[in-house]
C-alpha cells in the first residue's frame, strides 16, 4: 500500500509541473483505434499511436473520456492495459498511471528519451454500455478522440462486432473530409490523412435491436431507426453546402466586391487626379518657402499636431510628432531665439529671447522647458516627465491617485496641444497661405464610401477564408488561401488611400504645385550622399537645410556632408550643433515625450488587477472524448 500511494505521488508532482506538461515538440505518425463490440453492449477498445519526437521528453499521455452524451451506464475500465515500445524495442519496465478526471480517465506513461525517439504506445481500454441501446436499433454515437496535441498524419479505425453493423459514419466536423470508409469481411475500416490537433472524430453507426438481445435494457422506449437516417442526410447536406459555400459561392461574392472595389477606386482617381504631371525625380536645392515647420506640416501636408500626437493611437501625417518637435526648436536656434551649449555633463537648451516669436511657437517653448530659462537636453518637458515606476508596488488604495495623476498630465497635454495647433492655423492665416486642399465632391465621397464598403465585405471574406483554410489544414487549395491574403491587402490599402481624402480632402491646382516643389526639396535631402560638387555648391542656405532635414528625417545625411566638406555657418550655435553631433542627443530628449505620455495614458486608467478546441457543426451529438499529448 505504501508503494502504491508513494508510486502515485510521483506521478502527482510530475502532472504539476507545467513545463514538462505538453511543453515538447512532436509528430503522431499514426494512430490506429481498434473497437470491438460484444453482444452484452461491452466493448474493447485498442489505441496504438506511435510518436516521433523533436526534443528531449519525459513520457506520453493519451486519455479516453465520457463527457456529453453518452448511453446510461456508460463505464470505462479504470485499469487499461499499457505496452510501450521505443524504437522498436518493447519497454518493460516502463511505469504508468491512471488518473480519473471529470471528463473520464487519463493515462499518464513516465519513459524518458531523447529527441529522435520513436515511441510507440499501445492501451487497451474495457467499455461497458457503450451503445443507445432502442426499441429498433442499437446505435454508436461515440468520439473517441477530441483533443490531440500534435497533427496526425496518418488515421485509422477498425470497428468488428458479433454481427456486422447495417451503416457506418464517421465525421469530422462539416468543414474536413471524412477520409474513406470501407467494409471488408463484416469489418469496417477508416482511413484519413492528416488530422488536425484538437480535431474530434465521432463514430456513428447501428445494428438491429435483436443483435444486442442479451444487453441489458437501457429503458430507452422510443424507435431510433428514422431519426438515425435524418441526421446523416442532414450532416451530409451540411457538408455539401459548407463546400459550395467556400469553394464557389464566397470566391464568386470575392471576386465580385473585388472587381467593384477596382472600379470605384479607378472613378475616384479619374475624378481626383489633376490634369497638369509633375516629374517624380526632380530636385530642389533650396527650400521652396521659408515655413516654420509646423506652418509647413499644416499647410502644406494638412498634418495636425493632434493626427500625430503620442496619445493618438491612429497616427496619420506626413512626420512623426518627435521630428516635427524638433524641428521647431532647431529652427528656433537657427533664428537665434534658443541656444544649445555644452554643460558640466550634457548639452543644454537656453532661451535667449522671445521677442518676434510666433504663440504657438512660445507654447512649444512652455511644453519643452515650462517656466525654465535654460534646461539639460535630458530634463526636457519637466511639466510632464513621470516614470513607469510610478506604478511598481501600487496598491488598490493608490488607484485612485494615480488614475488622477495620469489623467492630470494627459488633459494638460492635450490642451498644450489644441492651444498650439490653434495658433499654428492662425499663423496661417496671418502669412496668407492659400489654402491648397479642397473638400471632396459628393459624387468623390460616393466613390469613397463605395471602396469602403466593398473593401470592408472583401476583407471581412478574405478573414474568412483565411480563418478555415488554418483550421481545416489543407482542405483549401492555395489560390483560396490567395484571395483571403488579397482581401485583406485590398482592404488595408482602401484604408490608406482613402484616410487622407476622407480627413483632409484633396490637392488642387495651386496645392499641388507647392507640394509638388516641396517633394522635390525632398528628393534632394534623400540624394544629397550622391549630389556632385556642383550640385552641393549650389546650396546656399544650410542653416536652413539642417531645419527642414531634421523635419523630413535625413539629419544624419545632411550633418555627415556637412563635415565632410567642413561646411561653417554664420550661427554659432549652429555649428557646434552639427560638429558636436548633439543631433542624436537632441533627437533622444524630444523622443522621451512619448514615453512620458505613454505612462501617462496607462496611469489614466491605472487598475492593479490590470497588471478545448471546437470543431463546429457536421456531427451528430455523440459524446465520449479522448486525448493524446506528451511531456
Amino acid at each position: 500500500m505504501k508503494k502504491r500511494w508513494l508510486f502515485t505521488l510521483v506521478f502527482a508532482c510530475l502532472l504539476l509541473l507545467p513545463r514538462l506538461v505538453f511543453a515538447v515538440d512532436f509528430d503522431i505518425l499514426s494512430y490506429k483505434g481498434d473497437l470491438n463490440i460484444h453482444a452484452d453492449n461491452t466493448a474493447v477498445f485498442q489505441q496504438t499511436i506511435t510518436y516521433r519526437f523533436k526534443d528531449d521528453f519525459n513520457g506520453q499521455s493519451v486519455g479516453l473520456g465520457k463527457a456529453g452524451k453518452m448511453p446510461e451506464g456508460f463505464e470505462i475500465d479504470d485499469d487499461p492495459t499499457v505496452l510501450v515500445s521505443k524504437n522498436g524495442e518493447i519497454i518493460e519496465d516502463a511505469l504508468s498511471y491512471t488518473k480519473k478526471n471529470e471528463k473520464g480517465y487519463q493515462v499518464i506513461i513516465l519513459n524518458p528519451g531523447k529527441a529522435g525517439d520513436t515511441v510507440r504506445v499501445t492501451i487497451t481500454w474495457k467499455l461497458k454500455n457503450l451503445l443507445f441501446l432502442y426499441q429498433d436499433i442499437a446505435e454508436l454515437n461515440w468520439q473517441p478522440l477530441t483533443d490531440s496535441s500534435g497533427d496526425i498524419k496518418d488515421l485509422e479505425f477498425r470497428v468488428t462486432s458479433d454481427s456486422p453493423a447495417e451503416k457506418f459514419f464517421f465525421h469530422t466536423g462539416k468543414l474536413l473530409n471524412d477520409g474513406s470508409v470501407e467494409k471488408v469481411n463484416d469489418i469496417y475500416r477508416v482511413k484519413m490523412k492528416n488530422l488536425p490537433r484538437k480535431r474530434q472524430v465521432e463514430l456513428h453507426a447501428y445494428w438491429p435491436r435483436e443483435d444486442f438481445s442479451v444487453a441489458p435494457s437501457q429503458g430507452l422506449e422510443e424507435e431510433r431507426l428514422k431519426d438515425f437516417k435524418k441526421i446523416e442526410i442532414e450532416i451530409k447536406a451540411n457538408k455539401v453546402q459548407a463546400s459550395l459555400m467556400i469553394k464557389w459561392i464566397f470566391p464568386i461574392i470575392f471576386i465580385v466586391l473585388l472587381m467593384m472595389t477596382i472600379m470605384y477606386y479607378r472613378a475616384f482617381r479619374k475624378h481626383t487626379t489633376l490634369k497638369k504631371v509633375y516629374s517624380k525625380d526632380h530636385r530642389l536645392y533650396e527650400p521652396p518657402m521659408d515655413l516654420p515647420p509646423m506652418v509647413l506640416a499644416e499647410a502644406i501636408y494638412s498634418t495636425s499636431l493632434e493626427e500625430i500626437s503620442p496619445l493618438n493611437k491612429k497616427k496619420f501625417g506626413k512626420f512623426s510628432f518627435e521630428r516635427l518637435l524638433q524641428a521647431t526648436l532647431l529652427d528656433l536656434v537657427d533664428r537665434g531665439h534658443l541656444s544649445i551649449f555644452q554643460g558640466e555633463e550634457e548639452p543644454c537648451l537656453k532661451i535667449n529671447s522671445e521677442k518676434g516669436l510666433s504663440n504657438f511657437e512660445k507654447e512649444c517653448l512652455r511644453m519643452t522647458l515650462s517656466t525654465n530659462k535654460e534646461l539639460a537636453l535630458s530634463d526636457l518637458f519637466p511639466e510632464y516627465q513621470v516614470s513607469s515606476g510610478l506604478f511598481h508596488g501600487a496598491k488598490e488604495a493608490d488607484e485612485q491617485h494615480i488614475r488622477e495623476f495620469g489623467l492630470h498630465l494627459k488633459r494638460s497635454f492635450e490642451r498644450r496641444l489644441e492651444r498650439m495647433q490653434s495658433c499654428v492655423r492662425d499663423k496661417v492665416k496671418i502669412l496668407r497661405l492659400p489654402s491648397y486642399y479642397r473638400p471632396l465632391t459628393d459624387k468623390e465621397n460616393s466613390f469613397v464610401n463605395g471602396m469602403k464598403v466593398c473593401s470592408a465585405i472583401t476583407g471581412l471574406f478574405g478573414l474568412l477564408i483565411f480563418y478555415y483554410s488554418l483550421r481545416t489544414r489543407g482542405y483549401f487549395s492555395l489560390p483560396l488561401l490567395s484571395l483571403g491574403l488579397i482581401g485583406l491587402l485590398a482592404s488595408a490599402l482602401v484604408h490608406f488611400v482613402t484616410r487622407g481624402p476622407s480627413r483632409d480632402g484633396v490637392l488642387n491646382e495651386e496645392g499641388a504645385e507647392a507640394y509638388y516643389l516641396w517633394t522635390s526639396f525632398e528628393n534632394m535631402l534623400r540624394e544629397i550622399a550622391h549630389l556632385d560638387k556642383a550640385e552641393l555648391e549650389s546650396i546656399v542656405l544650410w542653416n536652413r537645410l539642417l531645419v527642414y532635414a531634421t523635419l523630413y528625417g535625413y539629419a544624419k545625411k545632411v550633418n555627415k556632408i556637412m563635415k565632410l566638406h567642413n561646411i561653417q555657418l554664420e550661427n554659432e550655435t549652429m555649428n557646434l550643433y552639427v560638429s558636436c553631433g548633439w543631433d542624436k542627443q537632441f533627437h533622444t530628449s524630444a523622443a522621451h515625450i512619448n514615453q512620458y505620455t505613454s505612462v501617462a495614458n496607462t496611469a489614466s486608467t491605472f487598475s492593479v488587477s490590470s497588471g478545448s478546441g471546437s470543431s463546429g457543426g457536421g456531427f451528430s451529438g455523440g459524446g465520449g472524448g479522448g486525448s493524446i499529448g506528451a511531456f
